[in-house]
Parts: C-alpha cells; structure tokens; sequence
C-alpha cells in the first residue's frame, strides 16, 4: 500500500508542472474538486478509460498525520496548511450574532479575537466554518462518522424532477459502488474498557435509550448495545428505528480512510487521471453556451480563506473536449458559477460579470444542520486520555498515545485513543417535532471540551481532558433561507455568506420553532444520560459540574435562547439545487447539467435540492457515483 501511495504522489507531482502561459492542457473531462463530490467521479471517469484532469485548490497531504490519525480530527481542521477560513453570518444583525461566544474578530492580518470585548478596532467578521483545501476535500478533515441518508432524501429528488432513477431503491446500488473503495468501521469498543468513567458517561445514553444494562452487568452489556449498526440494511424499518448505536467511521486498522487514498490508488493503477494540485480555478471558460474548459491560477495558499494566503499565481487553462464538472462545494461551486456568468442577473451585472446564464437559483437555498451540546467537567482526567499531548499539531513535545497508535497492531484496541475519532456511540431519535416517521436527532458524545467552531477550536477542544460532551445534531433541518453572495469579482475573495437561523429564516409552518423544540429536546435527553450516569455509580466514575449551557439555564425560555445564540453548523448543502423543469430557482437538471448552458454540470454538496439525511458525507459520495453512471451510460 505505502508503494502504490509514494507512485501515485510521484505520478502527481509529474502530472502538475507549473503552467506554460496561455498553453492550454487537453482532456475529455475536467473535475473541479477533489472532495467527496468529485473525487469518486473523477476516478470512474478515468477508470472507464477517459483522459480525465483532477484540479485540486490545495495540496496533497499524504504524508501529513494530522489526515491520517483519527483523534486528530479536531486538529486538522486548524492545521494552516489545510485549513480555509470561512466567516459566516448565522444572524444578518451583527448585534444579534455577536451573542454568540464563538464570534470571530480579526484583530490584525489572519489575527483573531474571539467572544466578547474585541480590541478598539478590530474587524467583526462572523462565526468561523472551517474547509478544508488539499487532495480529497473536507472529508480529509472531517469527523470520520458514517451514517447512510435516509429513503426519503432520495425518493424526494425522484418526486421533484420526475426521475425514477433517483428512487432509493434504484439509488442502493451507488451505496454498493461506495463500498468498493471506502472501508467502514466503528470504534473497537473494547478501548472503553481502559476508562470506567468514560464507559459510565456511554452506559448514561443506554439508559436514556432504554437498553441501559443493569449495573451489575455493566461491561458485559455495554459490548452488546454497542453491536447496534445505524446503517443496517436488513431492517425495513431502518430509517424510523429509534435505538442506541455504534458510530460508523470511515477507518480501517484505526487510521482514517477516504477519497484521498482512492484518488491516490487510481493514478498508481495506470489509469488516465492527472491530478493538478495547488491551482485555484478563477473562471469557467465558454464558447458560446458551451462551456470548453477553465481558467486557473497555479500556486500554493492562493484563496483568501487561507491563514497562509498572499500569493498571486501563475495563469494557466485547460480544455475539455467532453465536459467540465464543478465538485467545489457549497461557497466554492455558486461562487465559480456566478464568476463566469451563470447566476443572478442583477448580481452578476453589479460587478461587471458578462451574463451566460441568468439562473437565478444559483447561490440560493443554501441549507445546513443545526448543532447543540452539554459539556460537563470533572475533577480528574479521563484515563483513556493518559499520555495524549495532541502535539503533532504544531511538532513539539512527546505524545505517548500517538507512539501507541504508530507502534501497534489493531486488535483489541492497542492502537489506544487516536485510532478513534473520540466518539463511541449515539441515540437515534425521532424527536416529538418530527414531520416524517424519519429518525431526526443524533446524539452523540466524547471525553473532549467542544463547543462549536473557531480559529483555534481544535487544540481547545482537546487541551483538558477532564472535559465530557454531548452533542446534537438535528437531520431534516427545514431552514431554506441561506444564499452565497459575491464579495466582489476577484475570484480569490471569499464570498458573502448568510444562513439565516431561525426566525431570521424559513419560518412557515412554524419551521423554525419545530427545529429549535428539536434542539431543545436534545439537550434535555443529554442531561438525562447525564443523570443515568450517576446510576452506573459502581463504575467508579467522579462527580460532574455542568459548564454548558450551565445550571442556571432551565426554562424552555432559557435554553431556546442558549440555542439560538450557541448553535453551529457544519454541512452546507444545496446552493445549486436540482430541480423541476419548471422551477426558476432550479440551477440543475436531475442529470446534474446547469440549465441554459451545454456541457457543464455540478456534482458535490450544493446539488441536493433539501439537505439529506444525518451526516452529508454518504449521500454525497452516493451522489458522485450517479453521476458517474450517468455521465457514462447517458
């Protein structure tokens, strides 16, 4: 494996030579992206025998461990050769957002204060939304977790655009195609065993799940309720099964696994992908309405998200004889889109743009989950967290656990704590505000201090190890109100971005009230295991003091304006949404292809006309193995 990895690195760096000038490269497709929406796609286009161009904004960090160890999710996220920086609006009133602790100023060139009492002068900027730009996109930083979508998601699209072939029935065998190249694994819950007191906090879920062992039975029973997969596909009933389960992650041997490595394994099997890193695509070229290639600029750091950018870099272009893809991602693709004309009219022409295709959805529709959490702090330390500096972060220091996770084989849990993302086990809810029988709170927890993002979240969340968490993420979020504005015409700013939370966003029906009694329910139910904790008391495990939300917050009241002022998100989804052919806010057809141009389609995140299912990264890897079949077989 480590020799086909070192080939397919070398085969990159030949592939991506600076570029000459105008001197245009040829290929039949060109992919823009290399995450979770275009990486599998570039590589079934090659593996079908097409001359295939991979464009990559950053770099490849294969040799980078911070992408390969699992406990270092946290801490890839931060890490400046990776990291883009965005700054969102969760509230367009800026009084209002700065109520949020995690709220962003920038004090001096990507210098930043957070929270309350900024220094005279600095820059309001938002809440942080960290991206990630290197080979295999944000799934090289992500949380690793592996939850399939849901039915619904998919017969939603069917019913939308009238195409059966979006039916999950039919959609079931993309999941299969996935399965080819991505191994999942969960935890190995045996590691549990090493720390009572965190195997107390897991029985403390059990219980609220009403599958919580009897005390005596403790260690025993913690192994069988943890034998519980979320994505069983034997159960029909899956979808609305509430239950206590493991997490799956994308792991083999307790290290991360992902595009990355199935990029990297295609070039090393001699198939015709050229993979150009460090190169910003500026502008989608066109003949007319039909688009024939890209403009780009190649060099390091060059986006304005980066803390490392400054760079100019060097124009270059490329042609596509068939066709190019956009997999950018929910800013990146409605940004690019409307640089090269394809958007808004009125938008496009107030910064000078020359309009190819007035599509006035592109940028809109912009959709997330909302995220909420209850930390707790004992007096000691968790014991699986002995010996874990987390110092390859910045190079310094010893780190005993990351010597375990290099030095041992995985069986029955000697490659310790990092070969974990930190997560064991969660609840599956379908909460009292659900509009489907679909299953639409995960609860979730882990020895970590997390309370949502900012710069430096990584190293805060896991520099004291005396910290416990249960966090909540709400599926089937109905706020439709988010939009992806242009900043400016310069394709290395960042675009403006609003989510519009709550009552500052959709709120027919009562939307956004059934969404915040969801959050609200979550931390009630995380409180509960909280209190089953003290239950397991046998375990051994020290007493506890809430310091999120905090005990003097209580009331309904209370907590919806904890909620309101804390939450966060992190899986932007449907600025470019397919649609109806009758719908005017429909940037795309059910075969991914932009309206009112020719060979040009979207294949990533912004795509989903509602945001699907729990964890966006299967459903988006699902997505980019249908458009591989369709681009292929028509």
């Amino acid at each position: 494996m480590k020799v086909a990895l070192f080939v397919a690195w070398f085969a990159t760096v030949l592939a991506a030579p600076p570029s000459q000038g105008s001197t245009a490269l040829q290929y039949e497709y060109i992919v823009v992206g290399s995450g979770a929406g275009g990486g599998p796609l570039a590589c079934r286009l090659a593996q079908a025998g097409h001359k295939t161009l991979l464009i990559e904004a950053g770099d490849d960090e294969s040799k980078n461990l911070n992408t390969t160890v699992p406990a270092f999710q946290a801490l890839v996220a931060d890490d400046p050769n990776i990291a883009w920086h965005f700054f969102v609006n969760h509230y367009q009133d800026q009084t209002r957002a700065q109520r949020d602790p995690k709220y962003v100023y920038e004090t001096a060139p990507y210098q930043y204060h957070v929270g309350a009492n900024p220094p005279a002068g600095a820059k309001p900027l938002g809440i942080e939304y960290p991206r990630a730009n290197t080979l295999g996109g944000c799934v090289t930083h992500n949380a690793l977790i592996w939850v399939t979508p849901h039915a619904s998601d998919w017969n939603n699209i069917a019913s939308i655009t009238g195409d059966n072939t979006w039916s999950a029935d039919n959609m079931n065998q993309y999941l299969d195609k996935v399965y080819e190249w991505q191994p999942i694994g969960p935890t190995d819950p045996t590691i549990l065993v090493s720390d009572l007191m965190f195997t107390q906090h897991v029985l403390g879920g059990a219980a609220v799940m009403g599958v919580g062992p009897t005390p005596v039975n403790a260690l025993t029973g913690m192994l069988q309720i943890l034998a519980e997969d979320p994505n069983n596909r034997i159960n029909p009933n899956r979808d609305s099964t509430e239950g206590y389960f493991q997490v799956p992650l994308t792991q083999q041997g307790g290290q991360r696994t992902n595009i990355r490595d199935h990029i990297l394994n295609t070039v090393a099997e001699g198939y015709p992908l050229t993979i150009r890193t460090n190169c910003h695509v500026t502008k989608i070229d066109f003949n007319g309405k039909t688009a024939t290639g890209v403009s780009f600029l190649d060099g390091k750091h060059l986006y304005r998200a980066s803390p490392k950018s400054g760079g100019t870099g060097t124009p270059g272009s490329a042609t596509a004889s068939k066709e190019v893809i956009i997999s950018g991602g929910a800013y990146n693709t409605p940004q690019l889109l409307k640089l090269s004309g394809i958007g808004p009219a009125a938008e496009l022409k107030n910064f000078g743009i020359k309009v190819i295709s007035d599509l006035p959805g592109v940028g809109t529709n912009l959709q997330d989950r909302y995220e909420t959490f209850v930390n707790v702090e004992h007096p000691n330390n968790f014991p699986i967290l002995n010996g874990c500096t987390f110092q390859n972060f910045d190079g310094t220091g010893s780190d005993a656990c990351l010597t375990q996770w290099q030095n041992n084989p995985n069986i029955l849990a000697q490659r310790g704590a990092y070969a974990t993302n930190g997560v064991a086990s969660m609840m599956g809810v379908r909460s009292k505000y659900a509009d489907t029988r679909d299953l639409d709170l995960f609860i979730f927890s882990g020895p970590v201090d997390f309370t949502g993002y900012f710069p430096g979240w990584g190293k805060a969340t896991v520099q004291n190890h005396n910290f416990f968490s249960w966090y909540s993420l709400k599926a089937h979020t109905r706020n439709r109100a988010g939009t992806v504005q242009l900043k400016s015409a310069d394709p290395l700013d960042t675009p403006v971005i609003n989510f519009n939370y709550f009552d500052t966003g959709t709120t027919t029906n009562g939307a956004d009230q059934k969404d915040l009694n969801s959050l609200v329910q979550a931390i009630n139910m995380s409180r509960q295991a909280l209190k089953a904790y003290n239950d397991y008391f046998i375990l051994g495990g020290t007493s506890f003091v809430e310091t999120k939300p905090g005990p003097s917050v209580q009331s309904q009241a209370e907590l919806e304006q904890f909620v309101k002022d804390t939450t966060w998100g992190h899986h932007a989804s449907c600025s470019c949404p397919i649609g109806a052919d009758n719908d005017p806010n429909a940037v795309l057809d059910s075969k991914f292809r932009v309206r009112g141009v020719k060979n040009l389609r979207v294949v990533d995140a912004s795509a989903f006309p509602v945001i699907p299912g729990v964890f966006i990264q299967s459903p988006i890897v699902m997505l980019s193995e249908k458009a591989a079949n369709t681009i292929l077989n028509g």
